[in-house]
This record gives C-alpha cells, structure tokens and sequence, in this order.
C-alpha cells in the first residue's frame, strides 16, 4: 500500500473567557513533514497577534492510499 500526501491544515484554538467559549481558526497548505517544534513556533508567532491566549494547535492531515 502506498501513501500519498494530499493536504493538511493546522488548526489554532483559543480561549475566549469573556465569552466562555472556544475560538478556532484554520491555516490551510501545510507542507508535509512540519515537525513539533515548527507548529509550537508557529502558534507563538499568532498568539503574538490576538488578545485571546492560544489553547493548543492540531495538525491534520489527509492521505491517500492505494495499492502499489
């Protein structure tokens, strides 16, 4: 079975306490391979940006799959 990258996004949460509720927002074109310490970085950068603290990030990603 071979896989093959498609696409894959990373998705920011944030707290918005004020509300009570959960803010998520979606950066797409991710290129495959993005490790740990990239994401972490990247989160820092957006949290610099918006008042409201970052909860966490996830990655995602879709793959195909076929058979060789």
């Amino acid at each position: 079975m071979v896989k093959q990258y498609e696409e894959g996004n990373i998705e920011l949460y944030f707290n918005d306490f004020a509300n009570e509720k959960e803010i998520k927002q979606s950066f797409a074109n991710l290129k495959p391979g993005v490790t740990a310490e990239q994401v972490q970085s990247f989160q820092t950068a957006v949290s610099g940006l918006v008042d409201l603290p970052a909860a966490y990030a996830v990655v995602v990603e879709k793959n195909r799959y076929s058979i060789a």
